[in-house]
Formats: C-alpha cells, sequence, structure tokens
C-alpha cells in the first residue's frame, strides 16, 4: 500500500514534508502523541498544523472505485486500515450517480 498525494502548489517543501510526515501514522493508540510530536518537531501549533493538511489531500493507490476507478480518498490516518477492509468500494459520485443503487459492502 502506498499513499499518493495532492498538493496545493502554494505548499513549500517543508510543508509537503509535514504532510508526509502526518500520514505515514500507523499506531492506533498514539494519534494524540503523533500530532503533538509533529507540532513540536516543526515548531507549529495545531492550527497551523490542520490548516496546512486542507492544503494536502491524500489517496489509497490501491482501493479504487468498482465503477469509475477513482483512488479513495483519505480523510483521517485512521481510514486507512477500513478502506483495505473493503472487498468493494464505489465513490460518492458513482453512488449519487446511480441514485443510491449501488452501496459499499464490507
Amino acid at each position: 500500500m502506498s499513499v499518493d498525494f495532492v498538493f496545493d502548489p502554494t505548499l513549500n517543501e517543508i510543508t509537503t514534508d509535514l504532510c508526509r510526515d502526518y500520514w505515514s501514522y500507523s499506531s492506533p493508540n498514539n494519534y494524540i502523541a503523533h500530532v503533538e510530536l509533529l507540532c513540536q518537531s516543526y515548531g507549529i501549533n495545531y492550527f497551523l498544523l490542520f490548516s496546512t493538511l486542507t492544503k494536502c489531500q491524500a489517496y489509497l493507490d490501491n482501493v479504487r472505485c468498482d465503477f469509475c476507478g477513482r483512488p479513495y480518498e483519505l480523510d483521517v490516518p485512521a481510514d486507512i486500515p477500513y478502506a483495505r477492509s473493503l472487498r468493494s468500494w464505489f465513490c460518492e459520485g458513482c453512488i449519487s450517480f446511480s441514485g443510491g443503487q449501488i452501496t459499499v459492502s464490507r
């Protein structure tokens, strides 16, 4: 599994590194400690961290919509194991287009 990124073009290398470091989180028990460590390492506060993260979108490259092929868009690192556990997945656009006839199954 790898995570692909789409960065706002205004971000510099340091802020893209911050985004990559945020998404490298893998422990299910220490999310707050991970966020605190990032803020401390980069010398920023929580507000700046989360405002920066809004300029970076992360996608799983190996989980794609079964209809259109769009990659799974991540909201938080905890989405990664959930998305990987899906047998099939349909993006919101395809579900809406189908009038709700297709749904996500586990």
